[in-house]
């Protein structure tokens, strides 16, 4: 249930003292000067969301006095421990997640420099600054030890593909002790696509029996875990940050992003470099919550978790949405598409789409099909103009009972997670988030926690804020709105409802006020400091900084003498995002 806080201003029928503050359970309050004992019962109008404030009535059963109470929704947002090593600069902790619109967060005997700790406070304040919530949390600065480790050994076998798994053991190091882990069996392969032509291979771990890895997903057991090389990207920190924003935007609500670390990896007791650890794109309980069938369950009533795919065809299930053939190619190498429907002057592309979890009949292969191509026909003839359709309980097109385009939309599809998707990829100018690595997931059983159309897994960011030698590296100008090459077709579609310029305005003012952005940069700038070396072992190992390798790479990159180089790039590159994206999105005037 949401978290509220309420701020009650009163609309009373009669004179009375009534309290400010009241439980949603029916109470008996003793009035002193009325002679009425209160029995009041708390009736929710309006549920609050992170950018409107939701409205409950109270009122009295007895005489019908009655106050009105503005809500909010204070539940998407945490203020945890946070821990650094000394690197000699002050640190300061920030909330995870989102404070609602029209609210502000500032900060008590936030600054530590030496080793130690403190307690720190995040107040949390309406339009009116009046203090709503309260929390507290703790700065650790440690001794600098650099970062944990994870050896792998495969007594020496090849590690040569991605479809056959070699046998390998697991141990770490210098990390918490309740974190070591000494020879745990499984298996490794490589992982990627465009990635595998690299020198610095990535890998997949699959590990014998569910096991936590250096505390990643709140200490949660899984047997599946990624090796990100970061190859593509000097800064090393693409995905990291990425997954900063991804982890505010989706992790406290109803939804998804992978949590990560840096490691040192050793390979069969050679120095591997520094890798991003982070969590397969899965569905699983701790992870994407669909219900996964059982073994040979062939109906239709499971979840399903989709990926937008140009490699689909690479994949055992998939499908394609549009108009015309699929396929790669594209300028320069790059997947592109081939085919699609012209509207009003566009191409709306035809894509691919893989389905990631297990699945054992060709039901529900047409099932989810079906599903989702209705749910973006509706999407699109909203594109064209047409009449407004949703869909009947068989998941067929029928006309819209409901009269608006977001009612209509927001009956399918969960409209706050392709808001927040449309924020994280805005800011980053992935160029991936056109033909692959987009992901989105629905559950059709009965206890499902997404019976929508839900987005969210955001994954895969090597070749995003700026690092790509195409015109889509400037930081100015929208991005997933205008009618590029490669678009994706669900945010572009989404930014052409008539909806969609006065909710992506207070969506991204929430973004802004949450610190979000300088939280993810602060992170960037600290490893850079603090574990420079551990960067400079890699690039010893690996050798491509300050080159254009892979070929993709921009020119800037010639200049990066150092790994703080290519972070400093990354950083200025992002903080200018931020100008060109206030000016377009950012409201200065809450709305009441």
């Amino acid at each position: 249930m949401k978290k509220k806080i309420v701020i009650i201003s009163f609309l009373s029928m009669m004179v009375t003292s009534c309290g400010p503050s009241f439980s949603s359970d029916i109470s008996t309050i003793s009035d002193p000067i009325s002679s009425c004992e209160h029995s009041y019962l708390e009736t929710v109008i309006k549920e609050p969301t992170i950018i409107e404030k939701g409205l409950n009535q109270i009122m009295c059963v007895k005489c019908g006095d009655y106050s009105l109470e503005e809500t909010y929704d204070l539940s998407q947002y945490v203020f945890e421990d946070g821990y650094f090593m000394y690197d000699g600069q002050e640190h300061s902790l920030s909330i995870k997640g989102m404070i609602p619109f029209g609210t502000t967060v500032e900060y008590e005997n936030n600054s530590l420099k030496e080793i130690g700790q403190k307690e720190v406070t995040a107040n949390v304040y309406d339009e009116k600054h009046q203090l709503i919530d309260t929390k507290k949390a703790k700065i650790h600065i440690s001794n600098n030890t650099g970062f944990e480790n994870i050896y792998i050994d495969t007594n020496n076998a090849p590690i040569e593909d991605k479809e056959t798994y070699v046998d390998m053991n697991l141990s770490t190091s210098n990390c918490d002790s309740k974190y070591t882990l000494n020879n745990v069996q499984g298996g490794i392969r490589l992982r990627g696509n465009g990635t595998l032509t690299y020198d610095k291979k990535a890998y997949r771990l699959k590990l014998s029996s569910k096991t936590n890895l250096l505390g990643l997903n709140k200490g949660n057991k899984m047997k599946s875990w990624v090796l990100i090389a970061d190859y593509a990207d000097q800064s090393m920190m693409r995905n990291a940050t990425a997954y900063y924003l991804g982890n505010s935007l989706f992790n406290y609500s109803n939804n998804y992003c992978t949590d990560y670390k840096h490691v040192n990896v050793y390979l069969n007791g050679s120095y591997n470099g520094v890798y991003l650890l982070a969590e397969q794109q899965q569905v699983n309980s701790c992870r994407i919550k669909v219900k996964e069938p059982d073994n040979n369950y062939t109906g239709t009533d499971i979840g399903y978790l989709l990926e937008l795919d140009n490699y689909a065809k690479e994949e055992d299930h998939y499908f394609s949405i549009g108009t015309g053939s699929s396929g790669q190619g594209g300028m320069g190498g790059f997947p592109g598409w081939g085919g699609g429907e012209t509207i009003n002057g566009v191409v709306i592309p035809n894509k691919d789409y893989t389905i990631k979890n297990e699945v054992y009949s060709n039901a529900q292969v047409n099932f989810i099909k079906k599903y989702l191509t209705n749910v973006f026909t509706v999407l699109k003839n909203i594109f064209k103009g047409e009449k407004l359709q949703a869909l009947d309980e068989n998941n067929n097109l029928i006309d819209s009972p409901y009269k608006t385009q977001f009612d209509t939309l927001n009956s399918m599809i969960d409209l706050e997670s392709l808001f927040k998707m449309y924020i994280l990829q805005e800011y980053m100018k992935d160029i991936d988030v056109g033909f692959s690595s987009f992901y989105m997931f629905v559950d059709f059983s009965k206890a499902s926690k997404y019976p929508r159309l839900t987005f969210g897994a955001p994954w895969d960011f090597d070749w995003s804020s700026g690092n790509v030698n195409t015109s889509v590296a400037s930081s100015n100008g929208e991005y997933n709105s205008t009618d590029f090459n490669n678009k994706n077709v669900w945010l572009f579609l989404l930014s052409k409802t008539d909806f969609f310029k006065d909710m992506i305005k207070k969506y991204y003012s929430v973004f802004t006020n949450s610190g979000i952005l300088q939280g993810a940069i602060s992170q960037a700038n600290y490893e850079a400091v603090a574990f420079k070396d551990e960067f400079a072992n890699n690039y010893k190992k690996w050798k491509n900084l300050g080159t254009i390798v892979p070929k993709y790479t921009p020119d800037v990159a010639k200049n990066n003498k150092v790994h703080k180089d290519a972070v400093d790039y990354l950083v200025n590159w992002l903080l200018d995002r931020k100008q060109s994206l206030d000016k377009i999105f950012l409201i200065e005037e809450i709305s009441k």
